[in-house]
């Protein structure tokens, strides 16, 4: 009897344990970046993979119109500025779809 009390605790630890490790599921993490300058005119919009996230490494995630993840230093000068031009682009609309 006691081993089966035993089994059935260890199940329903194991079960916990997997249900909150399973809510993470899988990042969708970049593994390294690219210095090449990626056109504007092909991006739609950004978000940031940061380390305290669960990756590896920091990095600009921009999200083509084709739906492609390009991963991009966090510090290059031209990510900055693509970053800054989306976030007026994305500021505009706001502004405009409020009117």
């Amino acid at each position: 009897m006691q081993r089966l009390h035993l089994l059935c605790f260890s199940l329903l630890a194991l079960g916990c344990i997997l249900d909150v490790h399973g809510r993470n599921n899988v990042l969708d993490c970049c593994l390294r970046t690219s210095e090449t300058p990626i056109p504007s005119r092909i991006v739609q919009k950004y978000r940031l993979q940061l380390v305290q996230d669960g990756c590896n490494i920091p990095a600009a995630v921009f999200i083509t119109m084709k739906g492609k993840h390009l991963c991009a230093p966090l510090e290059a000068p031209w990510v900055v500025r693509l970053q800054e031009k989306l976030d007026a682009s994305f500021a505009r609309k706001a502004i405009l779809e409020g009117k």
